[in-house]
């Protein structure tokens, strides 16, 4: 006779009880982050906390709900679980609406409150958890399937991971061969205010760099110089390398002997330096704002200054895609939206690159007058301008639509090796807008700097090619600049050179049609987007959407599905050749011979 011990009947029953509440905890730690990921690929990041909270309560709970779905539990205790979990943050966020609970009390006795209900919800129904077995039977078409989908996608994955990995990987790329080439030496002239332009030896955004650049020099009433850690070729955005003016010592022994000294830094998005070199840009930002000079991010420049600790407790802005990184980043700083800069004092921060125009018109207006601003944004065709204020911008967020530069990314079959003819004279912005706009902000393509030699730009900045027409294998050349347009300039090989500025207008509106004209509209206004520039009075034409570049994925999934299918049909076949050593016939066995028989015995 077996005689059960009852205290391990119990102990089996809290092992199952422990368990239950381990396997819900799991489950809705996967829908928080599962279902997080989602809402961080189409929702703004930088929702208020009470609908961030919401929402984190509402993935946990799902995540929870949809397990227990599958460990068959009924609706009853998966509605008392639900409201477990959910309730204890909605209750909360009543006092933090009245500005008496401070939102991470919210968070932390929120998910204490919701541990704790959770496990009075189990005890309440506890027989639903301890004495019902709720197996976990997974259909074996869920595992053919769960098979099956993966390999299907395994081909426009692949694809789309090479080509996405090979067009971000080339935006900075360093040139491979050692060139060198010297800036042009100018004069300098102490009367007039002076203007550092950063960039890193990792590469600068060049629209970041170029449209304030090329705002304030084009005025001739400043000095401006691009300066650099180190002395080195630097590339900026789409393989344009730029031979910075000078190094930070060489512009402090330029400042002490003509007996100056620095106005204003500019900084635009940098490529993360190594550490010792980002060490060196913090502590040369700290010692010009001490000895006054005016600091300006552009972009996400605003994270270099930050990491300066020059924005700490202060407000500033950024670009709108990047604002919620910083904010984590950064909590210190009082990060704003919706403007096209933030002014405080001797710190400017601006909002996405061609804000960088509206902060360089700033900064005249500060160093020099409104009317020397208002000639200035007349003379690039900038149609924004407010003197004396920040214009306000629509606060953007990422869109269902959005997913056109993931498709570029991936799959665009349009003309995708872009040569930029560099010629003589070209405007920085006209330069800056054939170099990011095709790259960074559409993602249709590759870009490469072609010419035959260091070519200085309108206001004297020096740039090399990385490559001559004849040898970079181009699908297509385009030549920007006003002036090259007018000159056509001699191209004797390679495709047929294509002028992006034909007429005086902002450098960025030929671009944009182009980029409509030529691949699709939804592009050209995704590339506006990220660019900050409003195009409601461009006139964008083509066709609506890269239906192309749609349509590769799902040829691409239709040939993985063949190919497994096919695969399946030649493994079958294979089985059913292969002999199975449970239907082979049984051996036969050997006749029975019977004995012989003897003779009779004889009688008598």
């Amino acid at each position: 006779m077996t005689v059960h011990d009852p205290r391990t009947g119990r102990a089996r029953l809290a092992g199952r009880f422990v368990w239950h509440y381990i396997e819900m905890v799991v489950a809705m730690s996967l829908g928080m982050l599962l279902l997080g990921l989602v809402w961080g690929a189409v929702l703004p990041g930088d929702l208020r906390f009470e609908v961030s909270t919401l929402i984190m309560a509402a993935d946990m709970t799902i995540g929870m709900a949809v397990w227990m779905r599958v460990r068959r539990h009924g609706r009853a205790a998966i509605g008392e679980m639900s409201l477990a979990m959910f309730a204890p943050f909605l209750v909360l966020l009543v006092p933090y609406w009245f500005g008496a609970l401070p939102g991470h009390l919210v968070m932390s006795i929120g998910h204490t409150l919701m541990f704790v209900l959770m496990a009075v919800a189990m005890l309440w129904r506890r027989e639903e958890y301890l004495h019902r077995h709720h197996r976990l039977r997974v259909p074996w078409k869920w595992v053919r399937w769960a098979a099956v989908v993966p390999a299907v996608l395994l081909i426009p994955a692949s694809v789309s991971a090479v080509n996405t990995i090979g067009k971000f990987g080339d935006m900075y790329r360093a040139r491979p061969d050692a060139v060198s080439a010297r800036p042009v030496a100018r004069a300098h002239d102490p009367a007039k205010p002076t203007v550092a332009f950063l960039v890193g030896g990792k590469g600068a955004n060049a629209a970041d760099l170029l449209g304030p650049y090329e705002v304030l020099a084009g005025t001739g009433r400043v000095n401006t110089y691009v300066v650099s850690a180190g002395s080195r070729l630097v590339p900026l955005t789409g393989g344009l390398d730029i031979v910075p003016d000078l190094t930070f010592d060489e512009l402090t022994r330029l400042m002490r002997e003509r007996g100056d000294s620095l106005d204003a830094v500019v900084i635009p998005a940098l490529q993360p330096p190594d550490p010792a070199e980002s060490a060196s840009i913090g502590a040369w930002l700290r010692q010009q704002s001490a000895a006054g000079a005016l600091t300006v991010s552009v972009c996400t420049g605003a994270r270099t200054l930050a990491a300066s600790g020059l924005l700490d407790g202060r407000p500033a802005t950024s670009h709108w895609l990047r604002l919620s990184g910083l904010r984590k980043d950064f909590g210190e700083v009082r990060w704003t939206s919706g403007t096209r800069y933030v002014d405080d004092g001797n710190v400017i921060t601006t909002a996405g690159v061609l804000s960088g125009v509206e902060g360089g018109l700033r900064i005249i207006e500060r160093l020099l007058d409104a009317d020397t601003a208002r000639a200035a944004a007349q003379r690039v065709h900038w149609r924004h301008y407010v003197p004396g204020r920040a214009a306000q911008i629509p606060e953007a967020a990422l869109e269902p639509s959005d997913v056109v530069v993931a498709l570029n990314a991936s799959y665009q079959t349009g003309p995708s090796t872009i040569g930029v003819q560099l010629t003589e004279g070209v405007g920085e912005l006209e330069l800056a807008s054939a170099f990011v706009s095709y790259t960074e902000y559409s993602m249709v393509g590759h870009t490469v700097a072609v010419g035959d030699g260091v070519i200085r730009s309108k206001h004297g900045l020096t740039f090399v090619p990385r490559s001559t027409v004849a040898a970079a294998g181009l699908d297509r050349l385009l030549v920007p600049g006003l002036d090259a347009a007018r000159r056509h300039p001699a191209v004797t090989a390679g495709p047929r050179p294509e002028y992006l500025h034909a007429d005086p207008e902002f450098a960025f509106d030929p671009v944009l049609r182009d980029l409509a004209r030529t691949y699709d509209v939804q592009t050209a206004r995704f590339a506006a987007k990220t660019l900050e520039y409003p195009v409601l009075d461009v006139k964008l034409t083509g066709s609506a959407w890269p239906w192309s570049a749609t349509l590769v994925p799902v040829l691409l999934a239709l040939l993985g599905g063949a190919l497994t299918v096919a695969a399946g049909m030649v493994s079958r076949r294979l089985r059913a050749r292969r002999p199975d050593p449970l239907d082979a016939p049984a051996p036969e066995e050997p006749p029975v011979v019977p004995a012989p028989m003897g003779k009779p015995p004889k009688n008598g």
